[in-house]
């Protein structure tokens, strides 16, 4: 059998003396592995496939031990984001993130590929500052799970125009002083601001945006915070938290 998929290089493996395994998320099929026959030749026609970021279009064909590339065609490479060491970090973790959700439809699955794909272009192709994507992103995959983070009011009393912010992480929500518990964190002003401004900013207009010096990694732990407790997975986010 024979299917064409187009999808994003999530991470690749050895396999044996010149092949590679890599893991590639679609729209079609989610995340699935395939094999790279003879891909660490020095000719390898299809050797661009196994880098990470790589989108493009696989044609996968059913092996004894799994499926096959057959063919490859290049769609975009992203080959800048391994030029930048800062960009590749906050790629990788993208990369990470999705590598431990998973998905419970086809919506979803949609969803976060279509996230996934904005989110790199953005990175890749626009002037953006260090953790903005990556904050972005998160946001933005917790309005895909159904936890959206609403900063207008508290989430337990609802009362508004609150002088001190908590992050609830046991409901992955926002409450007031007299609503915080022992699974509360006080947010600094400048945190909450930033998590304001990325909620209602665009990845179009990223760019534009100048949040307070230091609240981009402020809001970036709170939130990888949450996605673990959300999501019961832990993050290394190698270059950018660690």
């Amino acid at each position: 059998m024979t299917e064409k998929i187009q999808a994003i290089v999530i991470k690749s493996t050895d396999r044996k003396e010149k092949d590679k395994n890599i893991l590639l998320f679609s729209i079609e099929k989610g995340k699935c592995w395939a094999t790279l026959k003879g891909v660490k030749g020095s000719g390898a026609k299809m050797k661009i496939a196994q880098n990470p970021f790589c989108f493009g279009e696989f044609l996968l064909e059913n092996g004894k031990f799994g499926q096959i590339v057959t063919s490859f065609s290049s769609i975009e490479t992203f080959h800048e984001l391994s030029e930048d060491v800062e960009k590749y970090f906050e790629a990788t973790s993208l990369l990470e993130i999705v590598n431990v959700v998973e998905f419970s439809s086809m919506p979803e699955q949609k969803a976060v590929f279509v996230l996934l794909l904005q989110a790199l272009k953005t990175l890749c192709f626009k002037k953006v500052s260090q953790n903005y994507v990556l904050n972005k992103f998160l946001l933005e995959l917790f309005k895909i799970y159904g936890f959206p983070i609403e900063y207008e009011k508290c989430s337990c009393c609802n009362a508004r125009a609150i002088e001190r912010i908590f992050f609830d992480y046991r409901n992955g929500e926002l409450v007031c002083v007299n609503c915080k518990n022992f699974h509360s964190e006080e947010l600094s002003k400048i945190t909450f601001s930033a998590l304001k401004i990325l909620s209602d900013c665009t990845f179009d207009k990223l760019s534009t945006v100048r949040l307070a010096e230091g609240s981009e990694l402020g809001l970036l732990r709170v939130l990888v915070r949450n996605f673990e407790a959300r999501f019961e997975k832990n993050l290394k986010l190698i270059g950018v938290l660690s």
